[in-house]
């Protein structure tokens, strides 16, 4: 009669393939090193480096969540992968339920697959965080989710409160002078272009988004001169000649 092989070593052995790793002290210091690293890479635009830095970072350490979420922006902002970059947003969350960085940029894969409900619901869950230390971007963010839905009342309410809160935050004048000219109040989408560009004066944009308006209110010597100013401001080529081009035009 053939010896039976006892079944406890086979099932030992089942269980400890599942077992998650633990990272070692080193690896979890080598993942902050690959955070750090990609960080640097992200604000020097390579970002190629910079997903594969957060990307070992992560396969060092799993529990990484600041690495979690800095792969999860790059992989929304700079590659369009909206479930990856949700996947890793969540899981950030889940390793620290009260991080409400990844909660707000969550927010703004939802806002940008048109899931303006859930946008909304996570950006009020960031606003109730009071230690969050930039709510003026999530309350503007929350603001544009409903322009978006169609309630333009309560996306300048949400808007017109972020500037309160951070009267040098550009992105919110961008916002409000978009708002007033899709709903053709032009002369009031001016003003707020000109607050864009009076707060943020280093901005080749809001020079652009400024002549623009005037063009539109007939004034056309300031038009060409807020168009001058754009192009001899603005860093990127794209800009640059778009300002030329409308500046040629009037």
């Amino acid at each position: 009669m053939p010896r039976l092989i006892p079944a406890w070593p086979l099932a030992l052995a089942l269980v400890l393939s599942g077992c998650k790793h633990i990272p070692t002290e080193k690896e979890r210091q080598s993942s902050e090193i690959h955070y750090n690293l990609g960080i640097q890479a992200q604000q020097a635009g390579s970002i190629q480096e910079a997903l594969s830095e957060f990307q070992q970072a992560v396969a060092l350490d799993p529990d990484n969540a600041d690495a979690r979420n800095a792969l999860g922006i790059v992989l929304h902002l700079s590659f369009g992968r909206h479930a990856e970059a949700l996947a890793e947003y969540e899981k950030a969350l889940e390793l620290r339920p009260n991080f409400s960085e990844a909660r707000s940029n969550l927010g703004n894969v939802y806002l940008d697959q048109g899931r303006y409900d859930e946008a909304i619901r996570t950006y009020e869950q960031v606003l109730n965080d009071m230690l969050y230390p930039t709510p003026f971007i999530a309350q503007s963010n929350l603001g544009w989710a409903y322009f978006k839905k169609g309630d333009t009342a309560k996306a300048l309410e949400n808007i017109k409160s972020a500037v309160t809160l951070n009267p040098n935050f550009c992105r919110g004048y961008q916002n409000l002078g978009f708002i007033y000219d899709q709903t053709g109040d032009t002369e009031e989408a001016c003003r707020q272009f000109s607050r864009y560009r009076e707060m943020c004066p280093d901005v080749a944009d809001a020079y652009m988004r400024e002549g623009v308006c005037q063009a539109k209110m007939g004034k056309a010597d300031a038009a060409r001169e807020s168009f001058t100013t754009c192009e001899n401001k603005a860093a990127q080529p794209a800009l640059k000649d778009e300002c030329r081009r409308l500046r040629e035009h009037l």
